[in-house]
């Protein structure tokens, strides 16, 4: 096949426009909260207790799509995946009570646990391995652009129609993914006859009889030292990535008693400052390496944590904290994806991310609940903000051991430990 254009560029939009609305859904609730704690006449840890409930399905569910995108059609299971993600996003403009709601959310985590690790696994055998912090840094922008956007059109829909109506207008936007990936995912470039994009011109690609059939045996990932501290590290990070930006605009519309739509713009703001950091950083680890950058952006986002108690009710300095809290909040999820597709054997990448995701999806379905309940009891997020400070401090601790173990070598080799099971 030749084409001026490569498939892989195909991918890559398909996978923007999942992540993208996947990002809308799962990011928009935060929004949404303040919203639908006065409407339902629920708590903080409710209302937390409700996001609890999507990454609870989450975490119980990215694991199994992480080892099956590295056996299985990546179009069959992403296609799936969009209906489920739909019908609980659609579930969720209807619920009257507390346990509906935590339900349809559920049901929608399940949908979500696919369009993280299987989009990232996708791309990354799509593209080179020096073009794949590119490829990455340009995927996570969706995730940027889709916050950002809801920021944006939320309050005015609010205002008009009433929550209810941004969920259903989410589900719509949900249900178009199961035709576009249907239509346009390939599971690998030799499908195609291809090469990855930036690794050669050729259109033909050789496939020897064994390949594909390799494997990285479970057992000898788990006793890997920098698995498990790159585990701990994900699970940190994600603590206080999203305990922050789950209760942000809550915290400025309830708290610091900003209007709804202004309080809005503080998620925006870490969207549209994440579009710098999403592209940016993970292109500067294709030079200076994906743990120096993993370490620069767990530090960086707990100093902006700072910024943001520091600033108080000063509009000016809250909005520009929340703006370099999303630099390095949009940087993270692909540098720890690149760091899974370097520092193990490339056939495991989604095995390992889904590994990972048990304890990250562990700490999201933690520190929604506990960042509420601690701010009921003490009357402030603040407490529940110096909590993601520490936890912060914690994921750059556990990622300074962590050390490569796949060599410097072309495909095909592996380190003696690592040769796969033919």
């Amino acid at each position: 096949m030749t084409s001026r254009i490569h498939w892989a560029w195909v991918i890559l939009t398909a996978s923007f426009a999942t992540i993208f609305i996947h990002y809308s859904i799962r990011l928009g609730y935060g929004i949404l909260m303040p919203e639908m704690i006065q409407s339902l006449q629920i708590s903080k840890a409710q209302a937390g207790t409700i996001a609890s409930s999507f990454y609870l399905a989450y975490g119980i569910f990215s694991p199994i799509m992480g080892f099956a995108v590295d056996r299985f059609n990546s179009r069959i299971l992403l296609t799936v995946c969009s209906a489920i993600l739909a019908t609980g996003t659609y579930f969720m403009s209807r619920p009257e009570t507390l346990s509906q709601a935590c339900f349809a959310f559920f049901i929608a985590g399940v949908g979500a646990s696919a369009m993280w690790t299987p989009v990232v696994t996708l791309v990354q055998r799509w593209y080179g391995a020096n073009r794949r912090g590119l490829a990455l840094g340009i995927l996570s922008v969706s995730y940027a652009i889709g916050y950002g956007v809801m920021g944006i059109a939320i309050p005015p829909v609010v205002a008009a129609y009433g929550w209810r109506a941004c969920w259903l207008i989410l589900a719509l936007f949900s249900f178009l993914l199961v035709p576009l990936n249907g239509i346009l995912l390939r599971n690998r470039p030799r499908d195609l006859n291809l090469n990855p994009w930036g690794e050669g011109e050729k259109t033909s690609v050789p496939v020897s009889p064994d390949q594909g059939k390799k494997r990285v045996p479970y057992r000898r990932l788990l006793g890997m030292p920098s698995l498990w501290f790159a585990a701990v590290s994900y699970l940190f990070i994600g603590f206080t990535a999203y305990l922050v930006n789950l209760f942000i605009v809550t915290y400025g519309n309830l708290e610091l008693k900003y209007s709804f739509s202004r309080a809005a713009q503080l998620a925006s703001g870490i969207a549209f400052g994440g579009i710098a950091g999403a592209f940016l950083l993970p292109l500067l680890s294709d030079y200076i390496g994906r743990k120096k950058c993993v370490l620069i952006i767990n530090a960086g986002m707990t100093a902006s944590i700072l910024l943001i108690l520091w600033a108080g009710n000063a509009w000016s300095s809250l909005f520009a904290a929340a703006c370099i809290f999303g630099v390095f909040y949009a940087a993270a999820w692909p540098m720890y994806a690149a760091a899974a597709a370097d520092f193990f054997p490339r056939e495991a990448t989604g095995t390992v991310l889904g590994f990972w995701t048990i304890f990250y999806g562990f700490s999201l379905v933690v520190a929604p609940a506990l960042g509420g309940y601690i701010a009921d009891q003490t009357g402030t997020f603040r407490y529940s903000f110096l909590v993601a400070i520490f936890t912060g401090c914690l994921a750059v601790l556990f990622f300074l051991p962590v050390k490569s173990h796949t060599p410097p070598a072309g495909p095909g080799i592996y380190p003696r430990e690592f040769t796969p099971p033919q």
